[in-house]
């Protein structure tokens, strides 16, 4: 590796992986860090006793791809691995609704003026509606459900290619299409996905951007210099660029601004703020007794193919969830059903005592994880719930031990958790199911997300925002964030596509600023 670049950019998922594309599509000598590794198809689980393998820990095992964060009022699980989040998210590209961006959002951000963003989008993520065929259960019964609840099925444009192995059209890299096995979430085996990695990073490193798995970075000083540990053995190093683009997740870019701010002066009063979980909660409806709802088999098809809209009545959607065969034992995780034993749930409970008394910002280890097997497979209705919360947790290092921490009350969003429990209700009753709701839910009882926004939010001033609507850091010139931390509020659907969005119109104005 170099010692210097033009551009460094930190993490590799949707913000740094358009981010670095577009630079080296301009010429630019680019350098990506990223905390986790690369994953082939063949690296990928699919046997719920290496469910454990899963779990990533910049120690024990920095070769993971889920980082599962405890924390003081929340759990948040993120992704590690080149590409970022869209290795292990349900492919789900969706545009924000219009009123989002109402209030809270710079002036010049408006669903209008993103329109061409998320049109840019498209050229590499390739967006489309699951196929009539092969015929999927889950797609009828989960149509037969919302009917009954006086609700129309729509299905999702997701990121997958259906179809015969192809060189992808924007990359050149060979992938498979979708094979209808359920595992978009805990990765592709054949390639199916439109991840990052292989369209934006794979353009981008063929253009010459240099991508560094195992690089977890510690430390920023202007000028710019970065500091990182190389993860798996073989210590510190540094690098140096004119510019540093933070896009390592709301926790990770909010966390390494947080820990620097002593050698980062001028730092808005904002940073931290604004933490939303995208009003995520999770639904099911168990042994549905209604005839056209029943035998969805979860486990084939797309992880995500449709979706029931409440945004104009409750402002929040349901979308249908899969889960691989073999792996319904994690809707017992969700229920706590003892499916965590012995001494791994009392180390469990023994951290969440000290992530409450400010110990915390700390991976489940793969150790602490061991699943009861499931022998058959359970006939239910998976629904993932999405809703605008208030974006009012807060992001901070905690008073006496300096670990970073969330500070989170559901009171703020009181109406919306209220409503989001009423629609579980509402479709599990339509089906003649058993309901379950999950808010507070697994073997710690907090709020979980796996959308989490905020932390740099972006602004017209310092004073409320830590970025302006390009993803610049006030006061810290050549410093720039770009992905999900510097959305300000929630979105109320799957956020991706609108992270895209800001991150290609972030990078075309970093280019014009380079040129």
């Amino acid at each position: 590796m170099a010692e210097r670049y033009d551009v460094v950019v930190i993490g590799s998922g949707f913000g740094g992986g358009i981010t670095a594309c577009r630079l080296a599509e301009a010429g630019h000598r680019v350098c990506v860090l990223e905390r986790g590794r690369r994953f082939a198809g063949e690296d990928f689980i699919d046997d719920p006793n290496d469910a454990p393998k899963l779990l990533w820990h910049e120690s024990v095992n920095p070769g993971g791809m889920f980082d599962v964060r405890l924390l003081r009022d929340v759990s948040v699980i993120c992704a590690a691995g080149v590409g970022g989040g869209s290795l292990v998210y349900a492919s789900v590209q969706l545009r924000a609704p219009a009123e989002v961006f109402e209030a809270a959002w710079p002036a010049v951000i408006t669903r209008a003026g993103l329109e061409p963003w998320y049109d840019m989008t498209e050229a590499a993520l390739e967006p489309v509606t699951t196929p009539d065929q092969p015929d999927l259960p889950k797609l009828g019964a989960f149509a037969a459900a919302g009917a009954r609840a006086g609700r129309t099925a729509e299905r999702l444009p997701i990121a997958v290619h259906f179809g015969e192995e192809r060189e992808h059209p924007f990359s050149g890299v060979r992938q498979g299409g979708c094979e209808n096995l359920g595992r978009c979430d805990i990765g592709c085996p054949v390639g199916a996905k439109n991840t990052v990695d292989i369209t934006y990073l794979a353009r981008a490193e063929q253009l010459g951007a240099e991508v560094r798995p195992l690089h977890l970075v510690t430390k920023l000083e202007p000028g710019w210099k970065v500091t990182f540990k190389r993860l798996g053995g073989g210590g510190e190093g540094t690098v140096e660029a004119d510019r540093v683009v933070l896009a390592a997740g709301t926790l990770g870019s909010t966390r390494l601004l947080l820990q620097n701010r002593k050698s980062l002066p001028g730092l808005s009063p904002a940073l931290g703020t604004r933490f939303s979980g995208n009003g995520d909660a999770l639904a099911v409806a168990f042994d549905p007794g209604a005839p056209d709802v029943q035998g969805a088999r979860n486990g084939y098809g797309p992880v995500m193919t449709s979706r029931l809209d409440y945004i104009a009545d409750r402002g929040l959607m349901a979308a249908d969830g899969g889960l691989p065969v073999g792996f319904d034992v994690l809707l017992d995780v969700a229920r706590d059903v003892d499916v965590i034993r012995g001494w791994r749930r009392w180390l469990l409970r023994l951290r969440n005592w000290l992530v409450n008394l400010g110990w915390g910002d700390r991976s489940l280890k793969p150790r602490e994880l061991r699943l009861r097997e499931r022998r058959s497979e359970q006939d239910a209705l998976i629904y993932l719930l999405i809703g605008r919360d208030a974006a009012d947790g807060r992001m901070r290092l905690s008073p006496l031990f300096r670990k970073f921490e969330i500070r989170w009350s559901k009171a703020g969003s009181a109406q919306l958790f209220a409503d989001l429990e009423k629609t579980a209700r509402e479709l599990a009753d339509a089906a003649d199911a058993t309901p379950f709701y999950a808010l507070e839910g697994g073997p710690l009882s907090t709020f979980t997300t796996v959308h989490p926004l905020g932390g740099c939010p972006m602004a017209d001033n310092p004073a409320d925002g830590v970025v302006d609507d390009l993803g610049r850091v006030y006061g810290q010139p050549g410093l720039y964030v770009l992905d999900g931390s510097i959305v300000p509020t929630s979105l109320g659907v799957n956020p991706s596509k609108t992270i895209a969005a800001l991150a290609e119109r972030g990078a075309a104005a970093l280019v014009e600023e380079l040129a």
